[in-house]
């Protein structure tokens, strides 16, 4: 079933909602791999079990933390590199480390580095772009992902490399801007330039934009409609305040802007289109779209 159609082509031909789906995380460990990536990159790859075993243990104790495999072409670079980025909304921050061996990892004190602790990394103030590569997860990964990772990786000076699964297999090709974890949908050459341009200069593309990593899903949407009904594109013309369930599919979603604070409606409705959300998916279903119920200043 899955040789028939592209998961991508779908979402895009429906013309899917992307903003609100942003996958979720504070904490990234981006650690280098360079070599084939099996669907489950991590667990299936050649790293010893110990290493393993630490990387799931890093899960389990920090907390909204995600791993990724990363790699580029022919790096001239010796060692292994290690990012942790963290997304949050106060000091996002990216950390590089350079490692001699994957057991190197298990001797760093992940807990400290991700509170902030320099000492034995450099802080890396330049934005970090990743493109989703991953076609043994899903073929679309490798069919958008991989030839605008290439183009990119020419045609501009930015630090950009290949990820394993970020999320969103139907949004491909998908790019992530890191330290602040905003997520892009069905990214092509000339909208990949500009969001990279216009996050190097401090602000966000709505056009195609997913999300906020540090945000709840409810969360993203609602920073989606303030910014369009607004006007505002600057990374940090908004903080999130808080968000509550009023209903099985209704949230209400406060955002500070300057002095004043903005309540955001926001509800849940099944797509009237059906597609398959990933080339390996057998059938075709309804996806949830948000749509904006009331939007308002409040004292």
């Amino acid at each position: 079933m899955s040789s028939l159609f592209y998961c991508s082509d779908l979402s895009r031909g429906a013309s899917e909602l992307a903003f609100g789906t942003a996958s979720i995380g504070e904490l990234w460990l981006l650690l280098e791999y360079p070599f084939a990536w099996e669907p489950r990159a991590v667990e299936e790859s050649a790293l010893a079990p110990h290493v393993k075993a630490f990387l799931n243990q890093a899960l389990k104790s920090l907390p909204r933390a995600r791993v990724l495999f990363i790699k580029r072409d022919r790096s001239r670079e010796s060692g292994i590199t290690f990012f942790l980025v963290r997304t949050r909304e106060d000091a996002p921050l990216i950390l590089k480390l350079k490692l001699n061996s994957y057991d190197d990892l298990t001797h760093l004190d992940l807990a400290a580095l991700a509170a902030g602790d320099t000492s034995v990394a450099e802080v890396i103030n330049e934005p970090l772009f990743l493109i989703c590569t991953h076609g043994r997860r899903d073929k679309c990964c490798a069919k958008f992902g991989y030839p605008l990772y290439k183009t990119l990786r020419a045609g501009t000076n930015a630090e950009l490399w290949q990820s394993s699964h970020v999320g969103g297999d139907r949004f491909a090709a998908n790019l992530v801007c890191l330290p602040h974890g905003l997520f892009y949908a069905h990214v092509n050459e000339e909208t990949g330039r500009r969001v990279i341009n216009e996050y190097s200069a401090g602000r966000i593309v709505l056009e195609k934009y997913r999300g906020r990593a540090c945000y709840p899903h409810p969360a993203q949407a609602a920073e989606f409609f303030i910014r369009s009904e607004l006007g505002l594109g600057g990374l940090n013309d908004l903080r999130y305040a808080q968000s509550e369930r009023v209903e099985r599919n209704h949230w209400r979603v406060r955002f500070e802007h300057q002095t004043k604070l903005y309540e955001v409606d926001i509800g849940v409705r099944m797509s009237a289109f059906q597609s398959f959300i990933t080339c390996h998916a057998t059938e075709a279903q309804q996806v949830p779209q948000f749509v904006l119920h009331g939007l308002r200043e409040i004292d």
